[in-house]
């Protein structure tokens, strides 16, 4: 996957990841990585969105717990959307 980040003095730098993750100011982080590779044939290509931080392989159910958010999703235009980690 391919991420541009476009920087305050207003230059851009493209880079090859495997995910970005979003930390909040309020510490809060959005994971978003390559689509899942179980999407279903029909669905275009997309990117897959984690609320907190996508599971590790192995992880226990308390690192599940302490890493893993809700998403919230609020609609503000039909072509806009804020999302949020949604802490319960």
């Amino acid at each position: 996957m391919k991420i541009t980040l476009k920087k305050e003095n207003g230059t851009s730098e493209t880079q090859d990841v495997a995910s970005l993750i979003i930390t909040l100011s309020n510490g809060e982080t959005v994971e978003i990585s390559d689509e899942s590779q179980q999407r279903p044939s029909h669905l275009s290509e997309g990117i897959t969105v984690w609320g907190g931080s996508m599971p590790k392989e192995g992880a226990s159910i308390d690192d599940l717990r302490a890493s893993t958010r809700s998403l919230g999703i609020y609609p503000l235009a039909a072509n806009l959307i804020h999302l949020f980690p949604l802490s319960k």
